[in-house]
């Protein structure tokens, strides 16, 4: 975006722009020819920044309507245990033990497509919400909802990478955004 740009976006318009460049950033640096851990941990960290702070710069039936998708919620709560408690996608020397496994995926024959994602570590999420819980009760009615959705995830037997659920919620803020 240029900087004549930025002054005719909203305040949530630019949240999202913004969310939406470290998302791609993210998924870049998932694999050849960039692959840094690192960097996917900042721009995830970035992303749940930017994503959840939409929530407080739009109206409340804007609020309401966000607040139905199910991964927003999930991600709402990361953000609050990153600002909180940890940072998630680092190693364990946090607080918490990390509650992403990478998985790592080689190409051998044809085109390079190999590449480095995160998925859920669905027992290991649910004992972080139960501890943040015992801490901040002002979290339940997040961490329940966010333990819902994990449940459901869990519950489907599928591989879940987080860059999906990152791509679903920006999608719902976007769309939401659009019918404001």
């Amino acid at each position: 975006m240029k900087e004549e740009e930025l002054g005719r976006q909203s305040p949530a318009s630019l949240r999202l722009a913004e969310a939406e460049y470290f998302l791609w950033e993210y998924i870049r640096h998932c694999g050849p020819p960039i692959d840094s851990y690192f960097k996917m941990v900042c721009y995830f960290d970035a992303f749940l920044f930017s994503l959840v702070s939409v929530e407080e710069m739009i109206g409340e039936e804007g609020k309401r309507q966000l607040q139905t998708d199910v991964s927003f919620r999930f991600l709402k709560a990361l953000r609050n245990i990153s600002t909180h408690h940890s940072i998630l996608a680092a190693p364990i020397q946090g607080k918490f033990e990390r509650p992403f496994s990478r998985r790592v995926t080689v190409s051998v024959g044809g085109s390079p497509n190999d590449s480095s994602r995160l998925s859920l570590r669905f027992d290991v999420l649910r004992q972080i919400f139960d501890v943040v819980e015992a801490e901040r009760k002002q979290e339940a009615k997040t961490l329940g909802l966010a333990r819902e959705f994990v449940n459901d995830l869990e519950a489907s037997g599928k591989d879940v990478f987080l860059e999906e659920i990152m791509q679903h919620a920006f999608n719902s803020a976007k769309g939401v955004l659009a019918n404001a």
